[in-house]
């Protein structure tokens, strides 16, 4: 199943002639819809109601993230020369509009009908979205483990448990108080409210497309490459040259606070017993390569690396803390379509990333506040205005 996701503010269609074996009565001829989410559905052979049900839930989904109350269901048979027949696809839209009723008032153009149409889409980056739906297997996740032709997929049990999980939230305080987020008060600390909804909510959407987007492309720094997967950007030369002196300080500056620079592999063997176990505490949303029989991840961050090369490395007490730094120029997460916004959020990105061993508990808390305050130094040495919005959070 393809489907053509479209924000709009307006959307009006007029029905002209049946063109199909199998089309819908109607008796009126003239529709408008307004302030609506529209879905142009290709229904292709093999869909089922598995199939149709993900699809109006990722959308109904996006509907209350941008607070939006009306569906429009539109069979839409040009996505895709795969189609199903049309009794077929007739019943499973039906399906989706009965589906959808749950949660949304929904609407269903008629089925096999030539239309004349015009429609007037909202102007934020994720008014436009093309989705592709295949065959859900009810024991399956595209989001973890390794994917064999014939075999189901393995569920994280990071995943599994996040599915059961109800956070509570607080606030820690400077002084090392824990207050509940509900009971806290705001006054003077705008920016930390910002920032805690941002984090409890994990709403990524955008409602406007960000300064950003528009400064990079017109000052030829990056853009999107649609000879790539989406969320892997191009970086023009004076981007490259921007983006290479900020890896080379970022760098000087942790070997010189005391890190050895090391380099590892951007992709790892699934079936590492060691990394298996990490990849379940930590599911995430990976890329796959195949090589013969084996499978491989590629990294979303350098832990891995860095985590088995710690483990063969002979080191006395006298040199804890002992600390590992790579600057991982490509580092991979498949955030979902929808959230991809610029290089804000993306698929293929930049981290510098350092591990440290430490004698113990009371040596670890002291290097963390030592990290920390490293960090922030090295930001605001790069933007002068940053310490105004860091005492705007504590």
């Amino acid at each position: 199943m393809k489907v053509l996701q479209l924000d709009v503010e307006n959307m009006s269609y007029e029905l002209l002639e049946p063109e199909a074996s199998v089309y819908d009565e109607s008796e009126e001829r003239k529709f408008t819809v307004e302030d609506a989410v529209v879905m142009l559905v290709s229904v292709e052979k093999g869909d089922n109601e598995d199939v149709a049900t993900k699809a109006i839930q990722e959308t109904t989904g996006f509907m209350q993230k941008q607070k939006r109350k009306l569906l429009l269901i539109y069979p839409f048979a040009h996505l895709s020369r795969n189609l199903e027949s049309p009794k077929e696809a007739s019943e499973l839209l039906e399906f989706m509009r009965k589906t959808a009723s749950e949660s949304c008032e929904v609407i269903k153009a008629p089925f096999g009908w030539n239309k004349k149409w015009s429609i007037r889409i909202k102007g934020h980056p994720l008014a436009e979205q093309l989705k592709n739906y295949a065959e859900v297997d009810a024991e399956a996740t595209p989001t973890s483990g390794a994917h064999k032709a014939g075999a189901k997929e393995e569920i994280s049990d990071a995943i599994k448990q996040e599915e059961k999980v109800r956070s509570t939230w607080y606030i820690l305080t400077p002084d090392g108080d824990l207050v509940p987020r509900a009971d806290f008060r705001r006054e003077g600390y705008e920016n930390l409210k910002k920032f805690a909804d941002y984090e409890i909510t994990k709403v990524r959407t955008y409602q406007h497309v960000p300064p950003h987007i528009k400064l990079m492309q017109k000052l030829q720094l990056v853009d999107y490459e649609p000879g790539s997967d989406q969320g892997n950007m191009r970086f023009y030369p004076n981007g490259r040259l921007v983006k290479s002196l900020l890896e080379k300080y970022v760098t000087e500056k942790t070997v010189n606070y005391g890190a050895i620079e090391v380099e590892t592999p951007i992709m790892y063997d699934y079936g590492h017993p060691a990394l298996k176990e990490y990849l379940n505490r930590f599911p995430s949303r990976h890329y796959i390569v195949k090589s013969d029989d084996k499978e491989f991840f590629l990294r979303f961050s350098a832990d891995f690396g860095q985590f088995l090369l710690m483990s063969d490395a002979t080191v006395s007490y006298k040199q804890l803390p002992f600390r590992f730094y790579e600057i991982t120029r490509y580092s991979f997460r498949r955030e979902l379509s929808g959230e991809l916004t610029g290089l804000k959020r993306l698929r293929a990105f930049t981290m510098p990333d350092m591990h440290t061993m430490c004698a113990g508990i009371d040596q670890a808390k002291d290097e963390f506040k030592r990290q920390f305050d490293f960090c922030m130094t090295v930001l605001e040495d790069r933007n002068p205005g940053f310490h105004r919005y860091r005492a705007g959070i504590l």
